[in-house]
């Protein structure tokens, strides 16, 4: 068999030339490394259009979507905790039934009695939604398609451009909501928590590895210490739980990473350093400053693809193509499975907030105001986001979890909502009005 000697670009073409229609094949030459302005011309002449919108549908939904799907799950440092796809529109179940307990042996008219006795299985189960549902637009415009069709190696940057640029948008994304999963948990104190200095010098940082490793050996035996089962709502008693050593997991900051001695950090957990750093995700850091790292089991966090998929619209007013990527996913944490966060300060979760004042008036544009807010308690550490209704009145910028800065953009009225993980929320009216 003779050896495949075209360019990637020219196979991307003739990859989706072969999917397209019968007629459209007819007008589309098979590509060749020498013939791209000839298929350029074909492409973008006026007559062609529809057959110009079938090869961007072709392209966009055959070849983009794969290296998207293959990227994400190389790039993404958290991707290790995907547990794959689920249908949509269904809820994912998760059922975990507590070890039997045993019972003394007995030999006499009641331990018979029991013999038809039904013993019920302590089972306990939890129910996942999906939680995001996100898009990512992309126009790919008549003057782009132009300089694409020059040569093979500019229609391959073309497509690698536009793909790179939607999966870099969903991959932040994944990566960012993953890590607001532990900080969610930690905020509003879902997950264990065990409390270390912070990790600045040889001595904290022999510290942190003895409590890595005290863990790393617990976690391995049954115990009802280390899941935060009980920390749930609908909880009933408590749960066993315990965790094969391959499936520890740690996520640790880089800050402190770079600072312990991550062979030591290695034989803490029975293992050479090549090992090892494959159960060790670094992250550049958490919202939380106080968090440090987590050690858990692989399957604390769940994180289920729902959807992936492209759709395309051709805009003949423009004479442009606006495609997007779907993505859609379920983000939860497991109350079933080992975690612990450690952690400089231990979590105050809010119980209540208010803005100190229930409306506010800016006059004249561009101008600023600082609002300020009460938590309840006052050393709550619960993550606070500051939303606006209408950006075109008023922009709203986070300072920190108790304050936020308000620029009036035009008249009018809008509401400012303050929101914490644990679903406390308070609001303030904005009315901005002329000099």
């Amino acid at each position: 068999m003779a050896k495949n000697t075209l360019s990637s670009g020219a196979n991307t073409y003739n990859y989706v030339r072969a999917s397209m229609s019968s007629a459209s094949k007819e007008i589309m030459p098979i590509a060749t490394n020498d013939n791209i302005v000839q298929i350029g011309t074909i492409m973008l002449n006026d007559q062609y259009q529809p057959m110009l919108n079938e090869f961007i549908h072709g392209l966009v939904n055959r070849i983009a979507l794969t290296i998207i799907e293959n990227k994400s799950t190389y790039n993404n440092p958290l991707a290790r905790f995907k547990k794959g796809s689920v249908p949509l529109g269904t809820d994912i179940q998760e059922l975990y039934t507590n070890p039997a307990q045993g019972e003394d042996y007995v030999f006499d008219n009641n331990a018979m009695a029991k013999l038809l006795t039904i013993t019920d299985p302590d089972t306990h189960v939890a129910y996942y939604r999906r939680n995001r549902q996100r898009k990512f637009p992309k126009t790919i415009s008549r003057e782009q398609l132009t300089g694409a069709f020059v040569s093979w190696d500019n229609f391959n940057e073309f497509i690698t451009s536009i793909t790179n640029s939607l999966y870099s948008g969903n991959y932040i994304e994944e990566y960012q909501w993953t890590k607001d999963l532990i900080d969610g948990a930690y905020d509003n104190d879902k997950i264990i928590t065990e409390k270390v200095d912070d990790v600045i010098d040889e001595a904290s940082g022999k510290a942190f590895v003895k409590k890595c490793r005290e863990l790393f050996l617990n976690f391995k035996f049954p115990s009802s210490k280390y899941n935060a089962y009980s920390k749930f709502s609908g909880a009933k008693g408590k749960i066993t739980t315990w965790t094969d050593e391959s499936r520890i997991c740690v996520i640790i900051t880089n800050k402190v990473l770079s600072t312990i001695d991550v062979d030591v950090l290695a034989q803490a957990f029975n293992m050479d350093k090549a090992n090892f750093m494959g159960s060790v995700i670094s992250i550049d850091e958490f919202k939380n400053n106080s968090i440090k790292a987590v050690i858990c089991d692989e399957s604390w966090l769940k994180i289920y693809d729902n959807l992936l998929k492209f759709e395309d619209f051709y805009n003949g007013s423009t004479m442009a193509t606006n495609l997007w990527l779907h993505a859609w996913n379920t983000f939860a944490i497991s109350p079933f499975a080992n975690a612990v966060a450690l952690v400089t300060e231990e979590p105050v979760p809010a119980t209540n907030i208010a803005f100190n004042d229930e409306s506010k008036t800016i006059t004249g544009t561009e101008q600023e105001e600082t609002l300020n807010l009460t938590l309840t308690p006052t050393e709550a550490t619960t993550d606070v986001e500051f939303i606006s209704d209408d950006t075109s009145i008023a922009e709203v910028v986070k300072v920190d979890n108790k304050s936020c800065k308000v620029t009036s953009k035009g008249e009018g009225e809008t509401t400012i909502t303050a929101i914490t993980d644990n679903n406390l929320s308070d609001e303030i009216t904005i009315t901005v009005t002329g000099e």
